[in-house]
């Protein structure tokens, strides 16, 4: 299948994350939808992964988005995942996710009454001294959004964001999106 955006050979986001939200990527780069594209049962499946550490243990949330701004916050929740407990890395521990969302409903041209629904996971090897690895499920929520690419945040994208209670860092080596009908 082709994506809908090219994956990218550097890493889009190399950041720090502690206690705010923090986008793995910018969706208008790396996971776009195309303006009127979304009709009832289309499916987007977004694909990234990468490296994250965390200083101490604490804790990991995993939030969806549909928009393309380049703030998480702006971009609309289709669900965060519970706040997983997680141990402080060792070393660099790869992690891996995959999100899919269905379209279910569309509104007129510039209404914002389109609905999407998602489910995903982020699976990641054992951290620290502790034998563990992770599999974190994540989505859910219905959203109501703009599906024509108009309005506020402006256009449609995925994003998906991470949250840690400690300070840490996520690298995302790629993700990109795949039109699945």
């Amino acid at each position: 299948m082709d994506t809908l955006a090219e994956p990218p050979i550097a890493s889009p986001l190399v950041g720090s994350v502690a206690t705010t939200e923090t986008q793995l990527w910018l969706p208008a780069q790396y996971t776009p939808i195309p303006a009127n594209d979304p009709r009832p049962g289309k499916l987007y499946k977004v694909t990234a992964g990468g490296v994250w550490t965390n200083a101490t243990t604490g804790t990991l949330t995993i939030t969806p988005r549909w928009g393309q701004s380049a703030t998480a916050a702006t971009n609309i929740t289709m669900g965060a995942s519970v706040a997983q407990t997680v141990q402080a890395t060792g070393a660099s521990p790869a992690w891996y996710l995959e999100f899919t969302a269905v379209v279910r409903t569309i509104g007129a041209t510039g209404s914002a009454t389109g609905t999407v629904i998602g489910t995903g996971s982020f699976m990641s090897s054992g951290s620290g001294a502790v034998s563990t690895a992770y599999n974190i499920s994540f989505g859910g929520t219905v959203a109501t959004v703009q599906t024509d690419g108009g309005g506020t945040p402006g256009g449609n994208g995925i994003a998906i964001s991470v949250t840690l209670s400690v300070a840490g860092s996520f690298t995302t080596f790629y993700a990109c999106v795949q039109s699945l009908n």
